[in-house]
């Protein structure tokens, strides 16, 4: 596939197809020599005779590959790492269970950002954000937590304020070389993936000069003139009252902002995408360079409907779904990212190379939440609710590698990296307006009730060293050893503040009246109010320091493959909080050590055919967070930390067989196995059933297993592209059941429940079907994603679990070159108008209320996000 065909004497030529067909129209009779060449394989000539009258000749070519352009050198200054061919190589010659996405696949694929582009990888399924974008992933059905984050195979920390996985849609999809799935780890892998490891290949320095841009618009169909997009102005104090004059200071009023809290509307805002990249080798090739940037402005919004859970009731069945009450949301959201990274590499010599990498990565985003209660608090009381949140999220990396032969078999790299992720929510503001009505439904008065405002900023700072010694024990025996230290500071800070609206001198229940918010008067009473809180268990830093040590070694003899060995991980983990002293687990500290072995075995059946086998150990540590003893508010319930929860430890095997068939096609299809020991998983927290606080904890053994298949097959220029993967797991964990005893009293008890892990689904599957006319410059494909139910939220109560229903999304996407250099292209998400249903399968008793479609089960949450639209021009040198 990609393969070059031409006949020498005429000039002319084309490339090998999806399927690894070509076809050359000659109109004379005579002899012809016909060249065939691709990068890294011996080029072959064949002479052929054209006779008058015939119409069809076919031939075939069977290239081999050439040990001397294959030398390292060359590959680096010749091969091109974003195209189709290399991924499927890489796939094929991966020492673990991989899967690998080109950047000409992603090019062409709906998608803007990496967290959407996962979504089309197999045993990969997404949670998405509010606005409908994936966010995290979930790896073989195991949960975010279980997987971590690389860029060039470094990890990345995260800007999340609890947690260590990483936010993906931060990511532009446009800088990326080619994205890496790791499943199987090896011993020169960090430990942390049971599910597996998500690898960013960033874009290299080109054998020659490389100049691409590309300027795109559109808009999210979401949006029209009944339903605008709601804006506000970040025109706001960007640190609190206590950060600006100190934890003593009573604020005042005039401290705060209310731009943030004044709304404009967008009838059909548009969106755009802008990327740019340059490249090329100078000084004879020993330098070279590729700068890139990225940015999107995209206007993005949902319509749902929500119900706020309350404590069920033990009739007319045990734990009865209740609600507090109906949410009937619109959000509208404004994301900006922004994208840049810059590689320098330069050969010293033969045997010394060094290369320097930088990536910024930034998303901030508007958020604007109102919602009401269409039932109300009877029928005189409305309430209005308005959230304004901005947020911007950063990740920066920095990273100076070099590699060096110290002796013909004696190799050196080494990389030290720093990378640095913040938060900043500057202003997070909620009000309320409350409408009273009489009884004939004449607006009576409109009344203020008090604004919250806060502000959050978060830090996570990584300082990472890694050495490899590669020795060339015989030339089919390699042995390796390494290791890494990562000295990682986390802070989190948290400042909170409510500014009252009640008339001064009255009671508590009058407020003032309503007409603009820029009109509002604002008071502390009672005036601590107006200082913010010294023993927010939100404040808190962390410490984790990790290092770690390997050996392998990688064992070529007849058609084997064995790369195996064991990791060795230290890691002490420690947190201050803000926390009384009085109270246990202000302060923590835990230090553990895990010895992590592993083996990958792969078989060549035949050239194109391989088995694999593989074990590997693998850990899981706790989210900061996790330790601090304290009850915080969740979307749900109240969530509580434990300071006793340890970390998780698995049991990783595969199988799989692989056929990599001519051009693309490709079978590949496996099974696998984890066992999971002290999984975290939340909980009910036993020691006080009246809170209802969800707690995490370890849970015993949890069993996770499945098959997965790929499947791709081309015929001419239409192609398909499929995957599916089955999964299955259990644990059991503790849950509260109410339930009547009798006839005048109930009980709440705790019990066990067995259920699927947190995010797994039994079913995901992936189809893409695909045009690609190399003649007519024309690619196109339809992309379906499926993701089964799943349980996206853990609930403390039995059977009451909030499952996300079957979700199915149908995209399109299409390129055309219109000259020679330039490419029109289009991309179209969600033609279905899917929407996204979470529910409780529980008998639905609710009665007449909004969002209910069937009788079994119990619609708690309905996010609808229509269509968006993106079409633009490419330019590539």
């Amino acid at each position: 596939m990609g393969a070059s065909v031409t006949i020498k004497e005429l000039g002319i030529g084309t490339t090998v197809n999806l399927a690894g067909n070509f076809s050359l129209k000659v109109d004379k009779a005579g002899t012809y020599t016909i060249v065939c060449s691709f990068v890294g394989y011996k080029s072959i000539e064949q002479t052929l005779n054209v006779s008058s009258g015939v119409e069809k000749i076919k031939t075939s070519f069977n290239l081999q590959e050439d040990a001397g352009e294959l030398s390292e050198i060359v590959v680096q200054g010749v091969l091109d790492k974003s195209d189709d061919s290399f991924a499927f190589r890489s796939e094929k010659n991966a020492d673990q269970v991989t899967n690998v996405m080109s950047a000409k696949t992603i090019q062409l694929l709906p998608d803007i950002t990496v967290g959407n582009i996962l979504q089309r990888v197999s045993g990969v399924s997404i949670v998405r954000n509010s606005s409908g974008d994936g966010q995290y992933a979930i790896i073989r059905g195991m949960d975010k937590r279980y997987n971590y984050t690389l860029v060039n195979g470094i990890k990345i920390p995260s800007p999340d304020n609890k947690n260590r996985y990483v936010p993906l849609d931060i990511f532009p999809a446009d800088l990326l070389e080619r994205l890496e799935v790791v499943k199987s780890l090896t011993p020169n892998m960090e430990g942390d993936a049971i599910g597996g490891a998500m690898n960013m290949i960033m874009k290299s320095a080109p054998p020659s000069l490389s100049i691409s841009a590309t300027v795109a618009g559109g808009v999210s169909n979401v949006f029209s003139a009944s339903r605008p997009f709601s804006g506000f102005s970040t025109d706001v104090p960007s640190k609190s009252p206590e950060t600006l004059y100190g934890p003593n200071y009573p604020a005042k009023p005039t401290d705060f902002g209310v731009k943030q809290l004044q709304y404009y509307n967008k009838n059909m805002p548009v969106n755009y995408v802008m990327n740019f990249s340059i490249g090329n080798r100078v000084l004879n090739n020993k330098l070279g360079f590729i700068v890139a940037l990225s940015y999107q402005n995209i206007y993005r919004g949902t319509n749902s409907i929500f119900y706020s859970p309350s404590e069920p009731t033990p009739l007319p069945n045990p734990n009865t779904y209740q609600f507090y009450e109906i949410q009937l949301r619109e959000f509208s959201n404004l994301q900006k990212r922004l994208g840049a990274h810059a590689k320098l590499d330069y050969s010293i010599n033969s045997k010394n190379k060094l290369s320097l990498y930088n990536l910024f990565s930034q998303l901030s985003e508007e958020q604007h939440r109102s919602y009401h209660n269409p039932e109300g608090h009877g029928k005189v009381t409305a309430d209005f609710h308005d959230r304004s949140k901005y947020t911007v999220q950063n990740v920066f990396n920095s990273s100076l590698r070099g590699d060096h032969s110290l002796l013909p078999k004696l190799k050196l790299d080494w990389t030290a990296s720093y990378s640095i992720a913040t938060s900043n929510t500057p202003a997070w503001s909620d009000m309320t307006v409350r409408y009273r009505y009489d009884d004939s439904g004449t607006l009576v008065s409109t009344a203020l009730l008090p604004v919250d405002q806060q502000w959050t900023n978060n830090t996570d700072k990584d300082y990472t060293g890694y050495v490899n010694l590669n020795y060339s024990l015989k030339p089919n025996l390699d042995i390796s050893t390494g290791g890494m230290a990562r000295f990682k500071n986390r802070d989190n800070l948290r400042t909170a503040y409510e500014l009252n609206t009640i008339i001064p001198g009255s009671n508590t229940s009058d407020y003032q009246a309503y007409t603009s918010i820029d009109q509002a008067t604002f008071n502390f009473l009672p005036q601590q109010y107006g200082y913010a809180s010294s023993t927010d268990p939100n404040n808190y830093t962390a410490k984790e320091n990790i290092t770690a040590g390997y050996v392998q070694g990688k064992y070529t003899v007849a058609r084997f493959n064995i790369v195996g060995g064991a990791r060795f991980e230290n890691t002490l983990q420690e947190y201050h909080s803000q926390l009384s002293p009085l109270l246990p687990g202000r302060d923590g500290s835990i230090a553990y050590s895990d010895l992590l072995p592993s083996l990958n075995v792969k078989y060549a059946l035949t050239e194109k055919q391989n088995l694999r086998l593989s074990y590997y150990k693998a850990i899981s540590r706790p989210n900061y967070f996790e330790f601090v003893p304290v009850t915080l508010p969740g979307d749900n319930w109240d969530e509580e930390g434990n300071y006793d929860i340890k970390h998780v430890s698995a049991d990783n095997y595969d199988f799989r067989y692989e056929l990599f068939d001519k051009g693309r096609d490709q079978l590949l299809a496996g099974i696998f196995y984890k066992q999971i020991n002290n999984p975290i998983e939340f909980g009910l927290d036993p020691k006080g059933v009246s809170s209802y606080a969800v707690k995490p904890y370890n849970y015993g053994t949890a069993i996770n297993y499945g098959f997965e298949l790929v499947v791709a097959k081309y015929i001419g220029n239409f192609g398909l592209s499929a995957n599916y993967t089955y999964t299955n797991s259990s644990i059991t964990t503790n849950k509260l059941l109410i339930h009547q005893i009798s006839s005048t009293e109930s009980s709440k008890d705790i019990v066990p429940q067995t259920r699927p892990l947190q995010g797994q689904s039994n079913h995901i599957a992936n189809a893409s079907f695909i045009y690609k006319n190399a003649k007519l410059g024309l690619d196109a494909q339809l992309a379906w994603v499926f993701t089964g139910r799943r349980i996206n939220f853990v609930s403390p109560f039995k059977d009451l679990d909030y499952w996300q229903r079957d979700f199915s999304q149908l995209d399109l996407s299409a390129e055309k070159r219109i000259f020679k250099k330039f490419n029109l292209f289009v991309k179209i998400t969600n033609l279905t108008d899917a929407p996204l249903i979470v529910e409780v399968i529980n008998p639905n008793n609710l009665g007449d209320v909004p969002g209910q479609d069937r009788s079994d089960r119990i619609v708690v949450q309905k996010d609808v996000f229509h269509q968006t639209f993106l079409a633009g021009v490419r330019y590539k040198l």
